[in-house]
């Protein structure tokens, strides 16, 4: 794996898709520090479960709903409902201490 700075990629564009064309994985740094990895795009990676990996994030950081998730790894609801539960991730995101204050709110009115 290669390690490029954003430095590198602003004064040489080129040498990002040069290296991607040779089937690296890169490291993108900041100041040394790790930023993000870019990889290349093969069938391979796809295979793999990239789609699916993608999909499950973007489903975690609210860019998906359910049924849209369920749609993209061609699973029913109630199928989708079962991985996630497997994978351990959540369905419902919400803030059980806000929950809490609100009710307590409430209870004092």
């Amino acid at each position: 794996m290669k390690a490029l700075g954003i430095k590198q990629i602003k004064t040489n564009p080129g040498q990002l898709s040069l290296l991607l064309k040779q089937n690296e994985f890169l490291l993108i740094t900041q100041q040394e520090q790790p930023l993000g990895m870019i990889i290349p795009f093969s069938s391979h990676l796809i295979e793999q479960g990239l789609v699916h990996w993608l999909a499950l994030k973007a489903f975690e950081s609210g860019d998906l709903t359910l049924g849209q998730l369920a749609k993209a790894l061609n699973k029913t609801k109630s199928e989708m409902l079962d991985t996630l539960d497997k994978l351990s991730i959540s369905i419902a995101d919400y803030d059980l201490a806000e929950d809490l204050d609100t009710i307590e709110t409430l209870m004092k009115l």
